[in-house]
């Protein structure tokens, strides 16, 4: 496995991490092989959400026996004070854990959310006090558009930024360049969502907007992930040659597993290679416009 820093911290995480989408519905004995899988093939980082159906309460027992050895991030899709502390003292419940590596406010995407984030009685103040009291080492967040991102990370020093870094979407959209700026010049960890991701599944669903009437080609995966093995590599190859510290791959365990196989050996990708890749995205739908 290859390992990069987190910057605030200078610990050493996993280039690949741990989506807990992926256990989401799973029986036990699916939850515990994967996550042992995981840790055998040294990933560190683990990533949930309450969002994310059960996958709280499902790896919360599974990754018991590593905790004190993994790096486990967690969010809050909440943006008041009051209702970020119930749901994080939830998530510390179904984790089995009394603090959190990092902490996130989940899917930033509007001018309605930056303004309850920030408020004296948003989420924001309470993050920053649970970190103080050492219940959160890391304060980070997840963001699905670009401005409010550049925004936050120009009003607070964040320890990371969760964004989408998916080839479709910079080459098709220009999504991502400035929030990388931003981070590089703030000197914030990035991590980065949808490097295995292939297009939006359709118009109406760019920009993570729900849609009816459309048919989902992978169950956790509200895009069209890449299913093809060398353009797998090839897009986590790219994500990776980025000044980036971990990616998140598709929820998919099966997915999930190939993204592993760009880690050995690894090299920054070549102009050949990135011609290859952009022809096979070409004309396709971009994840996130803003």
């Amino acid at each position: 496995m290859l390992y990069r820093e987190f910057l605030s911290t200078g610990e050493k995480i996993s280039v690949i991490g741990f989506g807990g989408i992926v256990v989401k519905g799973e029986v036990e004995k699916n939850v515990k092989s994967y996550v042992s899988f995981a840790y055998d093939n040294g990933v560190n980082y683990f990533d949930v959400a309450p969002a994310y159906g059960d996958a709280e309460k499902k790896l919360g027992p599974a990754l018991s026996p590593y905790r004190k050895k993994i790096f486990l991030a967690c969010k809050t899709g909440k943006r008041s004070y009051i209702e970020a502390k119930k749901e994080f003292e939830n998530s510390l419940q179904n984790l089995k854990t009394d603090y959190l590596d990092l902490y996130q406010m989940h899917s930033v995407s509007s001018e309605d959310d930056y303004n309850k984030i920030v408020r004296d009685d948003g989420v924001l103040s309470f993050l920053i006090e649970m970190k103080e009291k050492g219940y959160i080492r890391n304060i980070g967040f997840s963001a699905h558009s670009s401005d409010i991102a550049v925004r936050l990370l120009s009003n607070y020093n964040f320890d990371s930024i969760l964004f989408p870094l998916n080839f479709t979407t910079w080459h098709n959209a220009g999504f991502g360049k400035n929030i990388l700026d931003k981070a590089i010049e703030t000197n914030t960890t990035m991590l980065g969502l949808k490097a295995g991701a292939l297009s939006a599944l359709s118009e109406n669903t760019i920009n993570c907007k729900p849609a009816e009437g459309v048919t989902r080609v992978r169950e956790k995966c509200w895009y069209a992930p890449i299913e093809n093995s060398e353009i797998i590599k090839l897009a986590y190859k790219w994500a990776l040659s980025k000044p980036i510290t971990a990616l998140l791959p598709p929820g998919e365990f099966d997915l999930w597993k190939q993204s592993l196989s760009v880690v050995d050996g690894f090299e920054e990708i070549s102009e050949d290679e990135i011609n290859l890749i952009d022809n096979y995205t070409k004309g396709k739908l971009p994840l996130f416009t803003v």
